[in-house]
């Protein structure tokens, strides 16, 4: 175990001494420190502080009334007693439009706010149900998008009648497609991520998902929008003004006033000149804040600040003793498995007749070329086959005890959060990015097990002592990317142990971190799983970390098992010409292997549904060349020594 470097500060460095940059607290005062950093934050802020103090002043601020009229000061240019001249009334216009603001700015507002309410709960939904739903909204979207605002706009209107009220409805109403495309867009990306599934997996409610993790993962995109659609939501309504539809007279409201200045437009351009000013600055006050605050309320975008506090306190040591010993146990036994996709043309199997039995405290490693379906084998093991896309269509699977195939939806879940951790490839999409890695392994202790927040909280400390998280308690409080790669996976660990399941099923766990952190990954893993006796399956492709951290291994090619054993037999005698070849590509270290081309298996693997007859290794086999029983019969899976192996002539492989 390394020793800890206080002044470690990044990257690899870091990583190894098990200490990171741990970021002060951020409080109210933080945020609008960070808010005034930024140019376009303090300008729009304060457009925006101006515009909501005219919004509620405005009335008493008006030097004049702006309701009276004079006659005989009519059309008067800006003076010292009229600063913005007089209309065609004789009304004060800089009274006009200080009293204006209020109506101008709350049909904005109140535009943004009912399209927010309506569309974005729409697009959720139809993400999150797709079917029926997803197209009944996304057709009505379309027949929407097909009129132009102002079209669609006026005609809400002349149903509704011309007043305040119903301009807000109407432009509301007319950025509704805009708020449903999006948060669909959006809401479906997320979804996709390892970490919304695994939340679903474990039984939370759907409005659960959708509030804690799907919604917060869109504020940044959605708080852009609604400045965005303010600016535009406001100028449709002052269209609706100029036209007539609007506020309506006496009542000043600034799309209004430039109506009512359109016969005068160029005799008198300042009736037209001060209103539309207010206009066009106030939407560029609310974009401006509105980009400043997605920097800020958007934790992937956050700025780490250069000064920032460091801790660092030892590794925690390992405890307990070694239950390598302990009595053998198959926890997930599969017998004849069969995984199919399913498609239009029927069932597409992925995975053949695969037979393997994980033991408590060993490490069964699956190895193989991409698309020989170890990822779907994980997959089917894991209970998180996508639902309508493939399904376990054969065989047998038992899963500490149970049989997944014959329970309910919800035994599922509660077998899942029992029996089932899971440690995906990639750690930074596994991770919610807007939610705290303590509020994340909160979730995963409690779902399903009620406990009180303090007790949650010190189980995910706990936890996170466990994967060697230096100062657990304060790493409980800071968010996914402050951290390094192979401390990201560390999390990940630790989320996937939340509640002792017995079986760890680690899918790629080191592919995205560089050489020292896999070794460094793997041992945490190796030592976990012996400290609290659980079965691991890895799937991975490189066979140097097979050989250094598996106990068994099993060799997939096209969707079946074509040799298993232990490590040290498979590896070190190969007796199928695929396992051979693996072998043999893998890049050595070695003087004698210097200059020599690594040699590369010939042709490629088959696609799924288009499997050749007989040995599906054939085509590319070596020894097989010629030999008609190759090309005619499957070789089933046979003992051979203490090692299984399906090839007819196995005993040829040297």
């Amino acid at each position: 175990m390394a020793e800890v470097t206080p002044g470690a500060a990044n990257g690899a460095a870091a990583e190894a001494a098990g200490v990171a940059a741990l970021p002060p607290r951020r409080t109210r005062l933080d945020d609008l420190r960070r808010l005034v950093r930024q140019p376009k934050g303090v300008i729009g802020l304060a457009l925006v502080a101006f515009y909501a103090v005219l919004a509620v002043a405005g009335p008493s601020l008006a030097p004049l009334d702006p309701y009276v009229q004079n006659f005989a000061a009519t059309l008067r240019p800006p003076s010292s007693a009229h600063w913005f001249g007089t209309d065609q009334l004789g009304r004060d216009v800089f009274s006009r439009v200080l009293t204006g603001a209020r109506a101008s700015l709350g049909i904005g507002v109140g535009g943004v706010a009912v399209a927010f309410v309506v569309g974005v709960p729409l697009g959720l939904a139809a993400a999150w149900r797709r079917g029926w739903l997803d197209m009944l909204v996304m057709r009505a979207v379309d027949i929407m998008l097909s009129f132009p605002d102002i079209v669609f706009a006026l005609a809400i209107v002349a149903v509704l009648g011309a007043s305040t009220e119903n301009v807000i409805i109407a432009v509301g109403v007319v950025a509704i497609p805009v708020f449903v495309r999006t948060s669909r867009a959006v809401a479906m990306s997320v979804i996709a991520e390892p970490f919304v599934e695994g939340n679903t997996a474990l039984g939370s409610a759907p409005l659960r998902v959708l509030a804690l993790h799907v919604l917060p993962n869109m504020a940044g995109i959605l708080v852009t929008l609604a400045s965005l659609l303010f600016a535009s939501t406001l100028l449709a309504a002052s269209g609706l003004g100029f036209l007539g539809l609007g506020v309506q007279p006496p009542q000043p409201e600034w799309g209004t006033m430039l109506g009512e200045s359109r016969s005068y437009i160029r005799s008198h351009p300042f009736l037209a000149t001060f209103p539309g000013l207010f206009l066009a600055v106030s939407a560029l006050g609310f974009n401006l804040l509105g980009e400043a605050l997605r920097t800020i309320y958007d934790p992937t975008a956050v700025r780490i600040p250069r000064r920032f506090r460091r801790r660092a306190r030892p590794a925690a040591a390992a405890r307990g003793g070694d239950r390598e010993g302990a009595a053998a146990e198959a926890v997930v036994a599969a017998r004849d498995l069969e995984v199919s996709y399913l498609t239009e043309r029927g069932h597409l199997p992925a995975v053949r007749g695969v037979d393997i039995d994980m033991v408590a405290g060993r490490t069964l490693a699956i190895v193989g070329e991409s698309g020989s379906g170890k990822s779907t084998l994980l997959r089917a093991i894991g209970t998180l086959l996508p639902a309508g896309q493939a399904a376990v269509t054969g065989g047998r699977l038992v899963i500490a005890g149970s049989d997944p195939l014959a329970m309910s939806p919800a035994a599922i879940r509660a077998l899942r959060r029992r029996a089932i951790g899971v440690v995906f490839q990639d750690a930074a999409s596994a991770l919610n990015p807007v939610m705290t890695i303590g509020d994340q392994l909160v979730e995963a202790i409690t779902a399903g097990r009620p406990l009180p927040r303090r007790e949650a909280r010190r189980i995910a400390a706990g936890l996170l002592r466990d994967v060697q998280i230096s100062d657990p308690e304060g790493r409980l409080d800071t968010y996914p990317h402050q951290f390094s790669g192979g401390m990201k996976q560390r999390m990940v660990i630790a989320i996937a142990l939340a509640q002792a399941p017995a079986v760890l099923l680690a899918d790629e766990p080191t592919s995205a971190l560089d050489v020292t952190i896999q070794q460094q990954i793997l041992t945490l893993l190796r030592d976990i799983q012996r400290r609290r006796g659980m079965a691991m399956l890895l799937v991975t492709h490189d066979l140097g970390l097979v050989a250094r951290y598996a106990d068994d291994v099993g060799v997939m090619y096209a969707g079946r098992i074509v040799e298993a054993g232990a490590v040290e037999q498979v590896f070190g005698d190969p007796r199928h010409p695929y396992t051979r070849a693996l072998r043999l590509s893998t890049p050595r270290l070695r003087s004698e292997g210097a200059g020599r081309l690594l040699p590369a298996i010939a042709g490629e693997p088959p696609l799924i549904g288009h499997l050749p007859p007989g040995c599906a290794f054939a085509p590319r086999c070596p020894l097989g060349a010629g030999r008609e029983r190759c090309r005619t019969a499957m070789p089933e899976l046979r003992p051979l020594g203490c090692r299984a192996v399906a090839c007819h002539f196995a005993e040829e492989v040297a």
